[in-house]
C-alpha cells in the first residue's frame, strides 16, 4: 500500500523533463517555420517582433503559473480574467479617487487579489464545493464587482503606474541575467552531486548538459533581445514569477505537497499533508498572481476598462498550462512547461497575426489547440493506466 501511495502521488521527473524538451522542440520548429515563410515578410525573428511577443505574453505567464498550482491539485479557476479587471479597478479608485501613492495602491490590489483567493479556498476546501462552480460564481461576480465599483466607466491609471510599463536599465539586464544563469548552472549541478550523495539514481551527463544548454539559450535570447534596450518590467516581473513558481514546485516542500494532493488527496490527507490549508494557500497564490496580472495590464494599456480588461484570459491560462504537459485531472505539470506553453500559445497567436488570418478564426484555432491538448492528455494517461 506504502508503495502505490509513493507511485501515486510523487511526480515522474522523467516525464516532465520530456514534456517539457518535447515542447521546446516544438517552439523551435514553430519559430523556424514562421520565419522561412513568405506571408510573415521576415518580421517574426525581428529583434521588435520577438521583444512585442515576449512582452504581450507576460501578463499571461503570470496568472498561467498560479494556474498551474491550482491545476496540480486537481482545481481550476475560472475567474482570473474577472479578477484582473475587478483588482486594476481597485488599484485604479484607490490612487485616483482616493489620492493615494501608486504603492498603496498596488498594495490594496494586491490584498484583494488575496481576499478572493482565500475566498475560493475557503469554499473548495472547506466546504467541498467543486472548483469549477466556485470560481465560475466567482467569473460572474469579479466582472460585476469591477461594474459596479467603476459605475461601468474605464478609468486611468494615471502617470505614477508608468514605471510598470517602462523598461530596467541595460546594464542592469545584463546583471540579472548573468546572476540569474549563474544561479541556474549551480543549482543543476548540485542537484547532480546530491542525488549521487544520496544514493538516487544520477543524472546522465547528457540531462544535466541538455538543462545547462537550454539555460545558457535562455539567456542568450534575452540578451539579444533585450541586451540593448533594457528588458521589459512587464517581462522582468513575468520572468520572476516563472522562476518563484520553477523554485517553489520543484524545490520546497510545499511543492511536493501539491504534487500529492493531485495524484491522491485522500492518501496525501493520510500521510499527514494539511490538504485543506495547501488548497486555501495555493488559491491565494493564484489571487495574488491574478492581481500582479491585473497590475500589469492596466499598466500596459494605461487604464482599466471593467467590462472587457481580462475577457477570456482564463481560457487562454487553461489552455497554457495544458499545452505546457499539465494533466486536468491533477497531479502532473510543471511550471517550466507552463511557460513553454505560454510561448506556444503567444507564438500562434502572433504568427496568425503577422499571417493576416481573420481574428474570428484565430478564436476557432484556439478552441482546437485546448481540444487537441486534452486529447493528447487524455491518450497519454491512458498508456499509463
Amino acid at each position: 500500500m506504502k508503495l502505490e501511495r509513493s507511485a501515486e502521488t510523487k511526480p515522474n521527473r522523467k516525464a516532465v523533463d520530456l514534456n517539457a524538451w518535447a515542447m521546446a522542440g516544438v517552439l523551435a520548429v514553430m519559430w523556424l517555420a514562421l520565419a522561412v515563410m513568405p506571408a510573415t515578410r521576415g518580421m517574426f525573428l525581428s529583434q521588435g517582433n520577438i521583444a512585442m511577443l515576449l512582452s504581450q505574453s507576460a501578463v499571461l505567464l503570470v496568472v498561467a503559473v498560479g494556474m498551474t498550482m491550482v491545476i496540480l491539485i486537481r482545481g481550476i479557476d475560472l475567474s482570473v480574467g474577472a479578477g484582473v479587471a475587478l483588482t486594476g479597478v481597485v488599484a485604479a479608485l484607490v490612487h485616483e479617487k482616493l489620492g493615494l501613492p501608486a504603492p498603496i495602491a498596488i498594495l490594496a490590489s494586491l490584498a484583494c487579489g488575496a481576499a478572493i483567493g482565500a475566498w475560493h479556498g475557503m469554499w473548495v476546501g472547506w466546504l467541498g464545493v467543486p472548483a469549477f462552480v466556485v470560481t465560475l460564481a466567482g467569473f460572474k461576480a469579479f466582472r460585476g464587482g469591477a461594474l459596479v465599483l467603476s459605475h461601468a466607466t474605464s478609468l486611468t491609471m494615471g502617470d505614477d503606474f508608468a514605471f510598470l510599463n517602462g523598461h530596467v536599465s541595460p546594464g542592469t539586464t545584463w546583471a540579472i541575467v548573468g546572476v540569474t544563469l549563474a544561479a541556474g548552472l549551480a543549482l543543476t549541478l548540485y542537484e547532480a552531486k546530491r542525488r549521487k550523495a544520496f544514493g538516487l539514481q544520477p543524472l546522465s551527463t547528457t540531462v544535466v548538459s541538455a538543462r545547462m544548454a537550454g539555460q545558457i539559450g535562455i539567456a542568450a535570447l534575452v540578451l539579444g533581445v533585450f541586451g540593448g534596450t533594457g528588458v521589459p518590467v512587464v517581462v522582468f516581473v513575468a520572468g520572476a514569477v516563472a522562476l518563484w513558481g520553477v523554485f517553489v514546485t520543484k524545490r520546497t516542500r510545499f511543492g511536493r505537497h501539491l504534487y500529492a494532493i493531485g495524484g491522491n488527496p485522500e492518501a496525501a490527507r493520510l500521510s499527514g499533508i494539511a490538504v485543506k490549508r495547501v488548497t486555501l494557500a495555493v488559491y491565494m497564490i493564484v489571487g495574488v498572481l491574478t492581481a500582479v496580472g491585473g497590475l500589469l495590464l492596466a499598466a500596459r494599456v494605461n487604464g482599466v476598462t471593467p467590462g472587457s480588461q481580462g475577457q477570456l484570459l482564463e481560457l487562454d491560462a487553461v489552455t497554457a498550462v495544458v499545452i505546457g504537459g499539465a494533466s486536468l485531472s491533477g497531479g502532473r505539470g510543471s511550471v517550466v512547461g507552463t511557460v513553454l506553453g505560454t510561448l506556444v500559445f503567444a507564438t500562434l497567436a502572433n504568427g496568425m497575426n503577422l499571417l493576416r488570418i481573420d481574428s474570428n478564426w484565430q478564436l476557432i484555432c484556439t478552441g482546437l489547440i485546448l481540444l487537441a491538448a486534452v486529447l493528447i492528455d487524455v491518450l497519454s494517461k491512458g498508456r499509463r493506466s
